[in-house]
């Protein structure tokens, strides 16, 4: 198997690529972040003593839920269509610089009515930066929404109804986000119920910063992909039924990396553990802004941690493809891509 030089990595850069799991919250641009701040109204400006651009970046590693007090700031300064907007289109605009050619963003649109927005006004201003940078780049996107593990069920439940009324005008799917400890995704099983009777998507968080038994969980809930599953190598029982099910993992090496406590590097990670298990294996960034990466990185730390060949790169790209929550055409038409840019190469 061909594997890659240092000089390789200009055409990492030009390959296509993916990112699946990855936040809107989480990932936008710094100088965005500090202007929306300084639009904020008189009765919602940060304090003078909060040092924002340090807030910005959690530590180099961290609890996940230390790691999730970053996104007070910029779901603080996400409550107006017009940043919500702004928002979705510079990370499209981002991904599609760096040759992504599909994405799948995600955040929790009951975080984003602190200055009167209604659920469908917040949703529609982000696919509406989806679909303007979808008209100026070749990049295809679709929506997931998030409902957050530590809120009611009755919250979970308004999400998941939401992206139901949704469906089939540019939202994809359903996650169950936030906080691992003392919240299991079983505690959502009602919101996943009207998810699985819409027709939608799943995937759900499980096994980032602990907790491999809501692998489990996650898995019998019917989840279609795994958010991180980080710790699923803990659970070989569990193991073995996602590589036997073909369920994806939506690996995010760096993230994984600050917040996993198990991690001393990414050699550590066990995503090649995973590969080689035939477990379908996908690399994204999960948070471009807190982690300070993009997906070009991702596969550069990955290749050089585990010495991948390119043709383990390219499994990986195929993988993504097929996972993504699409239409069997548009996948087609994603692996075609993969497939002739490695042909090219060879």
């Amino acid at each position: 198997m061909a594997r890659f030089e240092p000089m390789d990595r200009e055409w990492v850069c030009r390959l296509p690529k993916f990112d699946l799991h990855v936040h809107l919250d989480g990932s936008m641009r710094p100088g965005t972040v500090m202007e929306l701040s300084r639009e904020l109204p008189k009765n919602r400006k940060f304090p003078r003593t909060l040092d924002i651009e340090e807030a910005l970046f959690p530590p180099q590693r961290c609890s996940l839920e230390e790691y999730l007090q970053a996104f007070e700031v910029t779901v603080a300064v996400l409550q107006s269509e017009a940043a919500l907007e702004r928002a979705a289109y510079e990370l499209c605009e981002d991904a599609a610089k760096e040759n992504i050619i599909y994405m799948e963003i995600r955040f929790a649109p009951l975080l984003h009515l602190q200055q009167g927005l209604s659920p469908q006004a917040v949703v529609e201003e982000v696919l509406s930066g989806m679909r303007r940078a979808e008209k100026n780049y070749p990049i295809r996107t679709g929506l997931i929404l998030c409902a957050m593990k530590q809120e009611s069920s009755d919250r979970s439940k308004q999400v998941a109804k939401l992206a139901a009324e949704y469906l089939g005008k540019g939202v994809v799917a359903f996650d169950l986000a936030g906080p691992e400890r003392n919240f299991p995704p079983t505690l959502h099983r009602e919101a996943i119920e009207i998810v699985k009777e819409a027709g939608l998507h799943l995937t759900i968080h499980a096994g980032e910063g602990c907790c491999p038994e809501q692998i489990k969980e996650a898995v019998d809930l019917g989840a279609e992909r795994i958010g991180h599953g980080v710790y699923l190598y803990q659970d070989e029982a569990t193991e073995q039924r996602v590589a036997n099910m073909g369920i994806p993992l939506e690996v995010c090496p760096t993230s994984n990396l600050q917040i996993s406590g198990v991690m001393n590097s990414y050699a550590d990670h066990p995503l090649k553990r995973y590969l080689d298990k035939g477990i379908r294996v996908t690399l994204n960034t999960d948070n471009r802004l807190m982690s300070r990466i993009d997906v070009t990185h991702e596969f550069e730390k990955v290749i050089e941690a585990f010495s991948l060949s390119k043709d383990e790169v390219g499994a990986i790209l195929l993988n993504s493809a097929e996972a993504a929550f699409t239409t069997q055409e548009i996948k087609a038409d994603l692996q075609n891509q993969v497939e002739a840019a490695f042909t090219e190469r060879n």
